[in-house]
C-alpha cells in the first residue's frame, strides 16, 4: 500500500512554473508597436474590410454597412388591388381560425 500511495503522490507533483510575461501581450501593445512603423498622419487608414476603420492605435473598429437610402415609389393600381386581396384573405383566415377555436372550446 505504501508503494501505491507514494507512486500516486509522485504523479500529482506539478513543476513550478514562472511566467516571464511574454505569453500575455495585450492587443494595445502590439498595435503600438505597429503604430511606430506606420507613417504619421495616417490615423484613419482605409481598411480592406468594408465597414471597418483603423483608429490612431491601429485597432480595427467594425461598423454596420448601411445600404443606400432611396425613397419608395407609390404602389401602382394593380399592386393596390393585390394588397386589398391579400388583406381580405388575411381577415378571412383569422376569422375562420377564431370561429374554429370558439366552436372547439
Amino acid at each position: 500500500m505504501d508503494d501505491a500511495s507514494s507512486q500516486a503522490k509522485n504523479l500529482n507533483i506539478k513543476q513550478p512554473h514562472h511566467s516571464d510575461g511574454s505569453e500575455l501581450v495585450p492587443a494595445e501593445v502590439q498595435a503600438n508597436e505597429r503604430h511606430g512603423e506606420r507613417e504619421e498622419g495616417d490615423a484613419t487608414q482605409a481598411s480592406a474590410i468594408p465597414g471597418s476603420t483603423l483608429d490612431d492605435e491601429g485597432l480595427i473598429n467594425n461598423f454596420a454597412v448601411e445600404p443606400k437610402v432611396y425613397p419608395s415609389e407609390y404602389p401602382s393600381p394593380r399592386q393596390q388591388r393585390q394588397y386589398i386581396y391579400w388583406g381580405i384573405a388575411a381577415v378571412l383566415l383569422v376569422s375562420f381560425l377564431v370561429a374554429i377555436s370558439t366552436f372547439v372550446s
